[in-house]
C-alpha cells in the first residue's frame, strides 16, 4: 500500500512539474516574440540625418535635402530673399551648394530651395501622412555645431499662436537652440515629418505632410528642364 501511495504521489508531482514547464514556456514565447519584433524595428541612423541637414548661408537657419536630392526644405521665416533669387546652403562637410528659392509659404512656414545640381548626400523622403501623438521621432539640429542627437516624442498635435493657419502643428519634446529653425524632425524611418518652427526650446515643428504634393510637382518639373515654369515661377532663374 505504501509503495502504491508513493507511486501515485510521484505521478501527481510529475504532472504538476509538466504543467509548470508548459506555463513557463508559454510565458517565454511572448517575450521571445517581443524580442524578435524589437530586433525588426528600425534603428536610428543619425549620421544619415545629419548628412542630409544643411545650413543656410549665411548660417542663420537649417534645412534638409529631400526627394530627388535637388531640393531642400526649410522654414519660410528663414528665407530673406524673394522667390526666384539665389539661396546658398552649406553641407555637413563644408561643401557649398547654390540654389534658387522656388516656394515660400509663410502660412505653413515652409519653403523649398532647388539646387543647380543634386546634393552629394542621400536625400530624405517626406512622409505623406501625419505622425501620431506618442510616436518616437528623431532630431539632430544644425550640422555646423556640435550637438547630441535626440530621440524625442510627439506630445500632441494642435494650434500654435505663431502658426494660425496650421491646425495641427507638432508639439514635441525636443530641445533645440537658436538657429535650429528649419532643421528636420524625422520618424524612425528617416522620413521628414516636420521642420523646427519655434516655441520654448524650439520644440514646435511645422508639419510637412501637406506639402508633399507641392514637392512632387517641383520634382517632376525639375525632371523636365525645358518646361520649368510651374510652382514658384521660373525654374530657370540663375541656371
Amino acid at each position: 500500500m505504501r509503495a502504491m501511495r508513493l507511486s501515485r504521489l510521484a505521478g501527481v508531482l510529475a504532472v504538476v512539474a509538466l504543467t509548470a514547464c508548459n506555463a513557463s514556456k508559454q510565458q517565454e514565447e511572448p517575450q521571445s516574440k517581443q524580442e524578435s519584433q524589437s530586433k525588426q524595428e528600425p534603428q536610428p541612423d543619425f549620421r544619415a540625418l545629419k548628412d542630409a541637414t544643411v545650413t543656410l548661408f549665411p548660417g542663420h537657419c537649417a534645412g534638409v535635402v529631400v526627394a530627388d536630392g535637388r531640393h531642400a526644405l526649410t522654414a519660410a521665416h528663414c528665407i530673406d530673399v524673394a522667390t526666384g533669387e539665389r539661396q546658398p546652403v552649406v553641407l555637413r562637410d563644408g561643401h557649398m551648394l547654390s540654389g534658387v528659392v522656388k516656394v515660400v509659404d509663410p502660412i505653413r512656414d515652409l519653403a523649398v530651395i532647388r539646387f543647380d545640381t543634386a546634393a552629394p548626400v542621400h536625400p530624405l523622403a517626406v512622409a505623406a501622412s501625419m505622425p501620431i501623438p506618442g510616436e518616437e521621432l528623431l532630431f539632430a539640429g544644425r550640422n555646423d555645431r556640435p550637438s547630441e542627437p535626440q530621440e524625442v516624442e510627439l506630445r500632441k498635435l494642435g494650434r500654435c499662436p505663431s502658426l494660425p493657419g496650421v491646425p495641427q502643428a507638432l508639439f514635441t519634446s525636443l530641445h533645440g537652440e537658436k538657429g535650429d529653425s528649419g532643421a528636420p524632425v524625422v520618424d524612425l524611418h528617416l522620413q521628414v515629418v516636420g521642420l523646427v518652427h519655434g516655441g520654448a526650446a524650439c520644440s514646435i515643428a511645422a508639419p510637412t505632410a501637406g506639402f508633399v504634393p507641392v514637392l512632387n510637382t517641383l520634382v517632376a518639373e525639375a525632371a523636365r528642364p525645358d518646361s520649368e515654369q510651374g510652382v514658384g515661377g521660373s525654374g530657370g532663374a540663375g541656371q
